[in-house]
């Protein structure tokens, strides 16, 4: 389908410090103008932390964790193993909060290299009606393409338990301030502390850029890729007795 919104460039954003916000009006307005709890995490941030994951995000964020624990499908399942979601969700002040993209609801999950910015909007905004839930909303900004200047960047990790992470990520400028396009690309393999723990990703994500005005931007993008990870229980195994 076709999705319409307000969009703002992340070139915006000077280091760790933002300037502006959708999050708490949906217009392009300045976070000192904002009568809303938010906190902005830019590219910088994440790229010099090395944040690639929602549990490492939210380690940097106010009142915020992930909810493995909510009730699934039947009592004392997680979310995932009883069937309740693709990913686990977030609480914010302990409630319930929603992952959007682009201020869309997200239906898959989260991850930094196709990401211009964070934005944690902390609880209830009847203004973000349809998608902000009563513990607020953790909106990402996809990267779009820019038609100022080519730019390119290639980023190899490595970590223990056989982390290794490759992210490229290109920009090509096809006519000068009118039309662009971009290509990001991530190939990961990584176990965990646990026994038989992995995120495998294998992703792409693409977008364009046309400016027929100056004052006038289209934006197209799209991303395929499959992410294989094991599901395991944040929980060890208790006894148990029905009466």
């Amino acid at each position: 389908g076709i999705q319409r919104g307000i969009t703002y460039g992340a070139t915006d954003d000077l280091g760790y410090a933002a300037e502006n916000t959708l999050a708490g009006s949906r217009l392009n307005t300045k976070l000192r103008d904002t009568a809303s709890s938010v906190s902005v995490f830019t590219k910088e941030f994440l790229d010099d932390l090395a944040i690639t994951d929602l549990a490492h995000l939210l380690e940097f964020s106010v009142n915020s964790e992930m909810d493995t624990n909510s009730q699934g499908a039947s009592s004392e399942q997680n979310r995932i193993i009883g069937g309740h979601a693709l990913f686990a969700g977030i609480q914010i002040r302990g409630l319930l909060a929603s992952i959007g993209m682009d201020y869309f609801t997200s239906i898959t999950p989260m991850d930094p290299y196709r990401v211009g910015r964070f934005e944690d909007a902390r609880g209830p905004n009847s203004i973000l009606f349809g998608i902000g839930a009563p513990g607020g909303l953790l909106n990402q900004s996809s990267k779009i393409a820019e038609t100022h200047r080519h730019t390119a960047a290639v980023r190899y990790s490595l970590g223990s338990w056989a982390r290794q992470r490759l992210e490229v990520d290109a920009n090509r400028v096809l006519i000068k301030n009118k039309l662009a396009l971009s290509v990001a690309a991530l190939h990961q393999e990584n176990g965990g502390w646990r026994a038989f723990d992995f995120q495998d990703k294998r992703r792409i994500f693409g977008s364009a850029t046309w400016r027929p005005l100056r004052s006038v931007s289209i934006t197209a993008m799209g991303e395929i890729g499959r992410d294989i990870n094991a599901v395991v229980r944040s929980f060890s195994d208790a006894e148990q007795v029905l009466a």
